[in-house]
């Protein structure tokens, strides 16, 4: 599993159309057609059978950390494949963990994240992660660990990308919230074209900074290319693409691009994907490059092979729902 993602979900897929039909309440319904809608009985029973097409959320396999202090749940479909097993040992301060800073859903996803970033994908750039928890599980958190635990490890530089320069104070505030004060936030946006002597910490950005372009004293510069100036050779630090969908387009809008050149000039970095959302749409998904699901040693060569073939399911689910 390359994701974290346990939010509500539409039954846009076979997969969860089959466990609603496979529920008791409507093979009754199956096997009985003469029943009537109205029925408060059956009414009843349909109900508790949309209910138990989730399932309460809980890490299976890594035993870290307290209970998340909301419910979470996924689909019964994903309840029912196991995660991989987890071979990753962290590195963040016990007292992080036995204060509660992070629940166990949150280090889980922490924990995976780490474990995929030690992955180098067949093209030979470092496999990626995404963070698809819904809104309100506390992505910022799990952000935040997993920039500290690359910063105890000697990972000093880390890229922080997000819609609004505003949005740097919440960031600060989920590194402060979980004792990782040692790490320094910079906001590229107070830095001058061509200055990258910051040292290590966060460098916080917008997506849109990532088409910023200068030509102040007759010169000719731009932001990104600053940035990878700021991270210097072989980067292995992270990059996060925090509300990532805004990335959408990235075949067709100059800030897509720019999102899709950063990693391509930084193979080595250890990319994380955070958004709700971020899957919606198959079409959107062509900026996640790291995630290993099309591209040289895989099932589809290309973004538009995956694309293709999700498609195609899709118009299955829709031909079913007809």
């Amino acid at each position: 599993l390359l994701s974290s993602s346990r939010p509500f979900l539409n039954f846009d897929r076979l997969e969860d159309l089959q466990a609603i039909i496979n529920t008791p309440a409507v093979q009754q319904r199956q096997s009985n057609p003469l029943v009537e809608e109205e029925d408060d009985d059956d009414e009843d029973a349909e109900e508790l059978g949309h209910t138990e097409t989730y399932a309460d959320y809980m890490p299976s396999k890594s035993k870290l950390g307290i209970q998340h202090p909301d419910r979470v749940v996924e689909t019964s479909t994903l309840s029912s494949v196991p995660p991989p097993d987890v071979t990753y040992a962290l590195s963040l301060p016990r007292s992080i963990v036995e204060k509660g800073l992070l629940s166990a859903l949150q280090l889980e996803a922490i924990v995976y994240a780490c474990q995929q970033h030690e992955v180098i994908l067949p093209s030979g750039q470092r496999a990626g992660f995404l963070i698809g928890d819904g809104a309100g599980v506390g992505k910022g958190r799990t952000v935040s660990g997993i920039i500290l635990e690359n910063f105890l490890n000697g990972r000093k530089k880390a890229l922080w990308f997000s819609v609004s320069n505003d949005l740097r104070c919440d960031a600060e505030r989920d590194l402060r919230d979980i004792e990782a004060s040692c790490v320094p936030v910079h906001a590229l946006s107070k830095i001058k074209y061509g200055d990258t002597s910051a040292s290590e910490g966060v460098l916080f950005a917008t997506y849109s900074a990532l088409i910023g372009e200068s030509q102040a004293g007759g010169q000719h510069r731009t932001r990104i290319k600053q940035i990878i100036q700021w991270c210097g050779e072989n980067f292995n630090g992270v990059i996060v693409f925090d509300e990532c969908h805004k990335a959408k387009n990235a075949s067709c809008t100059k800030m897509g691009r720019a999102v899709l050149e950063l990693q391509n000039n930084l193979p080595l970095a250890r990319v994380v994907y955070a958004s709700a959302t971020g899957a919606s749409e198959p079409k959107n998904m062509i900026y996640m490059s790291r995630l290993g699901i099309w591209g040289e040693g895989t099932s589809f060569s290309t973004f538009d092979e995956f694309l293709h073939a999700i498609e195609k399911r899709y118009t299955v689910v829709k031909s079913l729902r007809a």
